[in-house]
């Protein structure tokens, strides 16, 4: 009895923890995004929008899954520090060297979107530095974040973010009163406070695990065997996750973009549900005994389900008061607010059971070319039907490109109870 206790109240204080450290980091986040939106124009939140979707889809690239595999590959042996220090350097030496293999790539394809745009060069150059800092920075963030989850060390995780995304919001503010906040500014201003975030994980995480002194060759190859099925379905889900941005930056105007993002700051609040999927349930999911595992897979869904249903109905039934969270200027995407909100949904659904998957280690190369199959089929033929040419057009190809993820995840779900081992675990989005 004694023993249920004290794992009721360890669960109670991380759970608490992270509501709390989450709840306060997300909503200063959301802030100063909302801030953004209502106070910049629409052709500075442009190039704002536009360098954050780059990031994201380049950060993925570079990342690979390296830092994913942290976690499912240590599953029971977080005990051993020294094992878990061995893992964190390993994705790091991974990602900084595909940091620097594909940053001259990402540099040219990104100055391409832009030159149709016609934005001052100083703009542009200024843009890309924010995102390739933020891509690197935002690296360190997350293999540096892993030993913290792994180890329930949530609040030295949660209070340095969030006092420098208190700090960032200031700046924003300063930056505003002084004329000075554009899209670059902006950029750049975000940059750094990632950059400053990545520095105090490296520094507490060193704190929790035996750092060792040099690379690990074989731990390298694990990491590098255990990733390489799925660097198909990871290329491909970085390139379709801001697909809808990047086709608006091609054929559509400025304006486009700006809503596309201003809309992407609504799905945020699915970010906080996203964030403990990772922190949470995945450590938790990787150390869970076979003979429960089911249980705790359809808890999580139907929990998922609830908490999603209510927003979209909201964002259906009420846009109005979501739209005025973002201003006047986007009063227009009424008619898209519930389906963009929807496609926030299922893309929760989908990356819960993913995570659920890999800390399960149950995703199989069937999973990663059905993935492919279904989704990209799906963008080709909206495109040529259709296009992707206006805010609404963007809206719906975003939705139709969200039920690809789902199935297959749910379908390797399915596969993984039916006691299929893989030759080869691997991650997959």
């Amino acid at each position: 009895m004694n023993s249920v206790w004290k794992s009721g109240h360890r669960i109670s204080k991380l759970l608490t923890t992270f509501f709390l450290g989450q709840g306060l980091l997300q909503g200063v986040n959301i802030l100063a995004g909302l801030y953004l939106v209502r106070t910049m124009s629409t052709e500075a939140y442009a190039q704002f929008g536009l360098a954050a979707g780059f990031q994201q889809t380049v950060g993925l690239l570079m990342d690979l899954g390296f830092t994913s595999t942290i976690i499912p590959l240590v599953g029971a042996r977080s005990g051993d520090k020294v094992l878990v220090g061995k893992y964190v350097r390993a994705a790091k030496h991974l990602r900084d060297r595909t940091f620097w293999i594909l940053s001259p790539i990402a540099m040219i394809a990104f100055f391409a979107i832009m030159r149709r745009h016609r934005w001052p060069w100083v703009s542009e150059v200024l843009l890309m530095g924010s995102v390739l800092l933020s891509v690197y920075s935002g690296g360190k963030v997350s293999y540096y974040s892993a030993p913290l989850f792994l180890y329930g060390r949530l609040k030295d995780f949660y209070v340095p973010q969030t006092l420098s995304a208190i700090g960032r919001l200031a700046v924003f503010w300063i930056m505003r009163i002084a004329g000075a906040l554009n899209g670059w500014t902006a950029a750049i201003a975000t940059a750094f406070n990632i950059t400053l975030n990545g520095e105090i994980l490296q520094r507490v995480s060193h704190a929790h695990v035996e750092w060792p002194e040099k690379d690990d060759p074989k731990i390298d190859r694990e990491v590098m065997r255990y990733v390489l099925p799925a660097i198909p379905a990871l290329v491909f889900a970085a390139f379709q996750l801001q697909s809808s941005v990047f086709l608006i930056g091609i054929f559509g105007q400025s304006v486009s973009i700006a809503q596309i993002s201003a809309l992407g700051r609504l799905s945020q609040i699915f970010s906080i549900l996203t964030i403990f999927n990772t922190v949470v349930v995945e450590p938790a999911m990787a150390r869970l005994p076979a003979d429960r595992v089911l249980s705790r897979y359809i808890t999580l869904i139907l929990i998922a389900l609830l908490a999603c249903t209510p927003i979209v109905v909201l964002a259906f039934a009420a846009p109005g008061p979501v739209l005025w969270l973002l201003g006047s200027k986007y009063e227009g995407l009424r008619d898209v607010v519930g389906w963009a909100m929807l496609t926030g949904s299922i893309n929760y659904l989908s990356i819960l059971i993913w995570i659920m998957n890999r800390a399960r280690k149950w995703v199989f190369w069937s999973g990663t070319i059905l993935e492919i199959t279904l989704t990209l089929s799906g963008q080709i033929l909206f495109i040529v039907i259709h296009g992707v040419r206006t805010t609404h057009d963007a809206v719906f190809f975003s939705l139709l490109s969200a039920f690809g993820p789902l199935l297959t995840h749910i379908y390797v779900m399915a596969y993984g109870f039916s006691g299929a081992q893989p030759r080869q675990a691997v991650s997959s989005v």
